[in-house]
């Protein structure tokens, strides 16, 4: 809005800032709105048109902290109604869109379903006919083959009759009919001929209904025999596979127990690790401790020199500080006169400073503004800055899943032929490692004999450790007791020191005591320089023992997975004999199945040679049967006349079937129409994928022109407050203007900078679901692709029998790692053991040390130190200390557990 003119100067803007309400919000209303508002209809252009007011009104109040917030809820809420009227705008287009998609596809579902059960009815009427067929065809045959045996017989007869009677006598008594008998006789003639065509028609059709069958037949068989060994092999995959799953399980139990059993050594190993280093800490800080004492007394005696240095000068200068102080006062007398012309002039400048701080007071409120209105604008970047990144982060973290996941793929596939390469290697291994187990057992012969020389060296080295072990101990104490009495002559300086400043007339007497104190300190300092060189002796001592039986153990230990390693190989190489006498057996076992099968092929074709054997008994019965229906030659003929006429009834149902052969046809050419015009809208929506990526390109060059007219509305501001001041405060009435021009109207901003949100998140949107879409389609070509590479094949098999082999193997591994760790927790329990054994003699022997140092009192402790500390190191001298060490190597990383002492 542009600033009005005022008349008045600094009282009225008081007064204005004073009678501005504040905007009134009704706490209660809003609470009973609230519960029956419709984010639609209440939450339009008045509702935002009324919030921007009052921001507004608060902007003029001058409360931009409030202004500033209510702008951010104002906008969050307009952004989410926004999102909210979109939404249901797409859900009221979709749904109608939804319900015709779900009628097109009940509609197919039903087609289909009738398109089924009309299929079956005709497959059954179908099978009903040809079965109704086969009936009439039969009974042809049976028809034909009487009327050629009736045909047979009459011939004779006529023959007979034609020789012994002539045309005349032919007929005797009946030859008044002998027209009608002729008439029959040419009729019945016809007849024959015509049936005995049809019976060659029939047999011919027999000779190839029989030829058929007997093709069917050998390819039943065939099929048959292929599924029996089908069957077999689905049974033994099925048993390998159950064999391998439940090794695997075995496996799984046994590595998560080790693993267990690791940690729980690991731990303790850790846990020793940590007291010892407990242990180097503390004496380290006792070495420290000394160092300061050291220092400590060192200072104290020099810091009393310097006292009585210091009483001397701190006399002279009290005297030199009585003259100065006489010559200060004449100076105060000057200066007073000097200070009362001075306040008189910081009066005027105070009066001078109010006027100019009420200006700058002004300045700082405006430069404040600006400053809030900056930094919001600010965040308002980085907030859509932040926005950008993250989209880009969660696209380029798609395509690193994408490319991990083709990498572990070719991965994979390197494995497998590298685990191929290995099972050929370890072949040709196991070849050449029967040939040195030989060689390999005299080895193991001359090692255990030096395993026995090396033990019996590594008991003498623990004896000697053990000596070396109480010495040193007894050396610490004498230490300790030393280091106490140290203390107690600091404590007895300090007390001195004191003594000192409360009596300065027994100085004398006092120099005469700390003589004596620094004499037996220095005695107590010889003393100690004597401690520390023993004690680097022994340091030297110890660290060549512990070289010496470092070098033992690592002897030892090497000797021993020698040993192992050798057993190991032996117990691998036992069991590839047992696999392969196991192959062996298999292999016999399926030669004999194979020779059950062929007999139970030979007995088969037995029972079929007497199959045969029976059907030919039957045909001759049929031929007596065939005499019979000689007599049934006139019911043939009404029979004839049914068939025909129910051929016809068959005929037109054909009809009908093929009719609806045609309309499910039909429907078929529509569905893959269908098919066609789904492709067309995927590649519609393809294309308007690509054109949304870029508008989403072109949303960065919006963004730049929100950013220009924001710096160009923010310059604007500055104007106007700028002129609105001046207008308040014309100080400079020659630079008054006529404002002619207007403000841009806030509310006109807000809408084009919503606008372009709302495109921004449009856009946006549609490019997740496009995404949400490209996804789907990746998944289900990933799903194919492994359907098809998961298919069986041949190699499938062989693979098998491979990874049996390869389970069998590690399965002996396992077991012999496990009888390893069975073999170390022996040693484990027996080196504890040994352990608590030392830790209860040097008990006894600490007891005993203590008992004889309170029996034994002497009267100083410098004749005790002088007296006692060449006896110590005339009897270690013959002694040495002890450390056992053992070395890492990978087939018995378990045996990471040491005595040190």
């Amino acid at each position: 809005m542009p600033p009005k003119k005022g008349k008045g100067k600094g009282k009225k803007k008081k007064e204005v800032v004073v009678e501005i309400p504040e905007p009134q919000i009704q706490m209660s209303e809003i609470s009973l709105r609230d519960r029956e508002l419709d984010l639609l209809e209440d939450l339009n252009d008045d509702f935002f048109s009324a919030a921007n007011q009052t921001i507004q009104k608060l902007m003029e109040a001058s409360r931009v902290y409030e202004a500033s917030k209510m702008k951010k809820y104002v906008d969050i809420i307009f952004n989410l109604h926004r999102y909210y009227a979109e939404e249901v705008k797409e859900t009221s287009v979709l749904r109608p869109q939804v319900i015709r998609a779900e009628n097109k596809l009940r509609l197919a579902l039903e087609l289909t379903a009738n398109s089924e059960e009309a299929m079956e009815r005709l497959r059954e009427a179908l099978s009903k006919a040809w079965m109704e067929s086969d009936a009439s065809l039969l009974r042809e045959q049976d028809t034909q083959e009487r009327l050629q045996e009736v045909m047979i017989k009459c011939e004779g007869l006529e023959n007979k009759e034609v020789k012994k009677q002539d045309d005349t006598s032919e007929f005797g008594h009946l030859a008044k009919y002998k027209n009608i008998i002729l008439r029959e006789r040419d009729r019945l003639n016809g007849e024959v001929i015509d049936l005995e065509k049809r019976l060659q028609f029939q047999r011919y059709y027999a000779e190839s209904l029989e030829y058929i069958n007997k093709n069917n037949e050998e390819s039943m068989s065939k099929l048959s025999s292929h599924l029996r060994m089908l069957e077999t092999e689905k049974g033994n995959f099925e048993v390998k596979i159950r064999n391998l799953q439940n090794n695997l399980d075995d496996q799984k139990e046994i590595n998560s127990r080790t693993a267990m059993k690791m940690d729980g050594i690991n731990r303790e190993l850790a846990e020793t690790q940590k007291k010892l280093a407990k242990k180097i800490a503390d004496y380290d800080q006792q070495k420290h401790v000394l160092e300061k004492l050291r220092n400590d007394n060192a200072i104290n005696t020099r810091q009393l020199l310097k006292n009585d240095e210091e009483i001397s000068e701190l006399r002279k200068d009290q005297r030199e500080n009585d003259e100065v102080i006489r010559a200060l006062r004449l100076e105060d007398k000057v200066k007073a006169n000097t200070i009362a012309q001075l306040t008189n002039k910081y009066k005027k400048t105070l009066q001078d400073h109010s006027s100019i701080s009420s200006k700058l007071y002004k300045l700082n409120r405006l430069n404040h503004s600006l400053g809030e209105d900056i930094s919001r604008l600010k965040n308002q970047i980085n907030a859509l800055e932040k926005d950008l990144l993250n989209s880009t982060y969660k696209f380029d973290e798609l395509r690193r899943l994408k490319e991990n996941l083709q990498h572990e793929r070719e991965a994979l596939r390197s494995e497998i032929i590298k685990l191929n390469n290995q099972i050929a290697d370890l072949k040709h291994t196991i070849m050449m490692q029967t040939i040195n187990i030989d060689a390999l057992q005299l080895d193991i012969n001359k090692l255990n004999v030096k395993l026995d020389e090396a033990r019996i060296n590594v008991s003498k080295s623990e004896k000697e450790r053990d000596e070396m072990a109480q010495e040193v101990e007894t050396l610490h104490e004498r230490i300790e007791y030393q280091q106490e009495q140290i203390q107690l002559k600091s404590n007895q300086v300090t007390d001195l020191s004191e003594k000192l400043q409360q009596k300065h007339i027994s100085l004398i007497n006092v120099k005469k005591q700390l003589e004596t104190a620094h004499s037996e300190k220095m005695v107590l300092r010889r003393n100690l320089e004597t401690c520390t060189q023993e004690r680097d002796n022994f340091r030297i001592l110890q660290m060549k023992t512990n070289h010496q039986i470092q070098q033992l153990t690592a002897e030892i230990m090497s000797n021993q997975n020698k040993i192992t390693n050798l057993n190991l190989q032996i117990e691998r190489l036992n069991n590839d004999k047992k696999e392969l006498q196991s192959e062996l057996k298999n292999k016999e076992n399926l030669l004999a199945n194979v020779r059950r099968e062929l007999r139970e092929m030979k007995t088969k074709n037995e029972n079929l040679h007497k199959t045969i054997h029976e059907d030919e008994l039957k045909f001759m019965k049929m031929s007596t049967d065939l005499d019979e229906t000689r007599k049934e030659k006139n019911l043939i003929g009404l029979q004839m006349v049914r068939r025909n006429d129910e051929i016809v009834v068959l005929r037109d149902k054909l009809n009908n079937t093929q009719t609806a052969l045609d309309q499910g046809q039909t429907q078929y050419n529509q569905r893959v129409e269908d098919i066609r015009l789904l492709k067309m809208e995927i590649t519609n929506l393809q294309t308007e994928r690509d054109c949304l990526t870029r508008a989403i390109k072109s949303t960065a060059d919006m963004r730049e022109e929100i950013i220009r007219l924001q710096r160009s509305l923010n310059q604007e501001r500055i104007k106007v407050r700028s002129l609105t001041e001046d207008a308040k405060t014309p100080t400079g009435v020659h630079r008054w203007r006529i404002l002619k021009g207007e403000d841009p109207n806030r509310y006109q901003l807000l809408e084009k900078v919503q606008m372009l949100q709302r495109r921004n998140l449009k856009q946006e949107i549609q490019k997740e679901k496009l995404q949400q879409k490209l996804e789907e389609s990746h998944r289900v070509c990933d799903t194919l692709k492994r359907v098809v590479e998961n298919l069986p094949t041949t190699d499938v098999k062989q693979k098998l029998v491979v990874t049996q082999r390869i389970n069998r193997s590690q399965l002996k591994k396992l077991k012999a790692l496990s009888a390893e760790l069975s073999i170390n927790q022996i040693e484990m329990k027996a080196r504890e053991c040994i352990i608590d054994e030392f830790k209860e003699t040097l008990k006894k022997t600490k007891q005993q040390q203590n008992c004889e140092e309170e029996t034994v009192t002497q009267p100083t402790q410098s004749a005790l130190s002088s007296a006692v500390v060449p006896y110590v190191y005339s009897s270690q001298e013959n002694y040495m200390d002890c450390i056992f060490y053992e070395t890492s190597d990978p087939s018995q990383e378990e045996l990471k557990t040491g005595l040190t002492v």
